[in-house]
């Protein structure tokens, strides 16, 4: 069974709700969401800024 890799665009939305949202529960919300898919806020930037690299070369 292959695991579901969320769409580049959805990740670096979580990211930016957890970093501006004044609201608590779609912060919270968002932090599950990079939690559940990638285990860390840390993992998820890694995997934007790895498929970055891939695209520029």
């Amino acid at each position: 069974m292959s695991q579901y890799i969320p769409p580049i665009a959805l990740v670096k939305t979580w990211l930016q709700l957890i970093n501006f949202s004044v609201e608590k529960e779609v912060r919270a919300h968002s932090k599950r969401m990079i939690n559940r898919n990638f285990g860390s806020v840390d993992l998820a930037i890694t995997y934007i800024e790895q498929n970055q690299q891939q695209k520029t070369g």
